[in-house]
Order: structure tokens, then sequence, then C-alpha cells
């Protein structure tokens, strides 16, 4: 009889629930959808395709429509939309954009995935692109003359919390390509700071300091997990108490799990005396004899031997 031992094949959908690399992945495609299908209802609707912006007809376009509305402005603007503090992030100005930077999500936070677990990636890219938006929003009060050349969109403060995350964490680590060849995540990281540098140093200090804001933020991240600290865990025990008071208590496993173990107390409770009953009625038997036992006495012997 020949045994044959096939291994479980795995796929970047393999155990999705503990996969948050790949959840913000798919959130960050979902809402880049979203972005533009608005984007499309709003050239649809529109006269002529023009829109009014300051009492001047413009042609539109998702940079006039849509970014204003959702990407990261100077301090004075933002008080008129706080909710973008939130947005920018989940927003990208075209498809490759939105490609290359999941990529680079990908590549670095899967170090920080598979060293400390899923239940730290969320967390810090949430930190990290709130405290790099925050750090602009306190530099363009600074400095209020800052050069503007537009909302701030995309996941680029994430991913350098990410970046700085993982060298913090593990500088030595390397990304095998094959049984010889490999790439130390220095370099990866080198990569991508060029590339940005290229990319944004000509006039978009606001995308710098944001990356700068989310670097600091997932380098202070990890030296925390160092200490011991969980600065991510209140995050998902918020998530699990709102999901409790919106869950049916037949589907409630937190409540479930207590109903169990308050089943369980009982039982051995009255196994406990249930033993200790049988215990006394033996003891009379040695010292009186089986016919100083009651009916009653007798039938529960009975039932126990049964049992037993």
């Amino acid at each position: 009889m020949k045994t044959v031992f096939t291994r479980q094949r795995r796929n970047l959908m393999s155990n999705y629930g503990q996969n948050a690399l790949i959840q913000l992945i798919i959130a960050n495609a979902v809402t880049f959808v979203l972005a533009y299908a608005m984007y499309v209802i709003v050239l649809v609707l529109s006269p002529n395709q023009q829109i009014e912006i300051n009492h001047i007809a413009q042609k539109v376009t998702f940079h006039n429509v849509i970014s204003p509305n959702i990407g990261l402005q100077p301090f004075q603007a933002f008080l008129h939309k706080p909710w973008t503090l939130l947005t920018y992030v989940w927003a990208h100005a075209s498809f490759f954009t939105l490609l290359s930077n999941m990529l680079w999500l990908y590549c670095f936070g899967s170090v920080i995935q598979s060293l400390v677990g899923y239940r730290e990636i969320i967390p810090l890219f949430i930190f990290s692109y709130i405290l790099g938006g925050c750090l602009y929003l306190a530099a363009t009060v600074i400095w209020p003359g800052l050069i503007y050349t537009g909302p701030a969109l995309g996941a680029t403060p994430a991913i350098m919390g990410f970046a700085f995350g993982a060298i913090t964490l593990t500088p030595k680590f390397r990304f095998y390509l094959g049984d010889r060849f490999s790439i130390p995540l220095w370099a990866m990281l080198a990569i991508y700071l060029v590339l940005n540098l290229m990319n944004y140093a000509p006039n978009r200090y606001d995308m710098m300091i944001l990356a700068a804001g989310g670097g600091l933020t997932g380098f202070a991240y990890i030296r925390l997990l160092r200490t011991g600290s969980k600065p991510g865990a209140w995050l998902y025990q918020s998530g699990s108490r709102i999901q409790g008071w919106f869950t049916p208590d037949e589907f409630n496993a937190e409540k479930h799990q207590k109903k169990r173990l308050e089943t369980f107390r009982q039982i051995q409770q009255k196994t406990r005396s249930r033993e200790e009953s049988i215990d006394l009625l033996l003891d009379k038997i040695n010292q009186k004899g089986y016919d100083s036992l009651t009916a009653e006495e007798k039938e529960q012997l009975m039932k126990a031997s049964k049992d037993n």
C-alpha cells in the first residue's frame, strides 16, 4: 500500500481573516473604485462636462471635483473639511499609483506581519497616516507660505510607516528570490526612498512631510512593541466590543463561551456534591451495615453504581 503525502497549497487569500495586509489592499482597491465612480457620476450629471468652482466654469476632472473633498489640504482648508484627515490615504490619483503603492505596502508590511503578527498591521497603518497628517497640518500652521500644489492623496505615509517599522524590527532581513539570490531589506528601503525623492522633491513638500511623519510613527511603534507595550491592542478590543453590540446572541461567540464555562462549572459542582453524598453512604454502610440505609439511599446508591 502506497501513501502519498501532498503539501497544501497556499495563496494570497489563504486565511483571509488573519491576513491584515490583504484586507488593506482590498480596502484600498475598493475605495479607489468608489472614488472614481463618484467622479464618473459627477461627470455624467454635469452639463457640458463643466462645473463652477469659485464662480469660474471649469472642466470636470478628478483633481478639481473629487480630490478637494477627500484629499488632505493645509490647515485653513482642513478646518472646513476635517474628515479629509481620515480619507486622504484611501484615494489614489491613478491606477498605477495605487498598484505601485500596494506592492510596496505588501513588501514592507509582510516583514512585520510575519514577525510580530497580523494584529499590528492595521493599527500601524492607521497611526502612520493620521500622525503623518497631523505633522503636515502642524507644518502648514507654522509655515503658512509652504508651497501647495494640490490636495495630498495616497498611502505613502502608511507605507513609510511599514518601511521604517520593518527596518527597525529586523535591520538584517533579506528577501530571498531563490536559493542563492536575495535582496537586503535596507536596499529595498533605499530604493523606495530614492523613488519618493525623485517623485516629490521638486515641489510636493506636503507628501514629503507626510512620509516623514509616517516613518517616525513606524519607528516609534516598533520601539514600543519591543518594550512590551501593545499600542494597537485597543483597536481590536474596541472592534470586538462594537461587533458584540450588533451580533445576535445565537452568533455571539463570546457569550456562548461564557455560557459553556458556566454550564461546565455547574456540572462540576453537581458531580462533586454527588461524589460527597456517595462517600457518606459508603461510610454509613461500613459503620452500620447495608440494612441501615433507607429506601431512598439504596436507590441513590444503585443509580450511582449503574452510572459508573
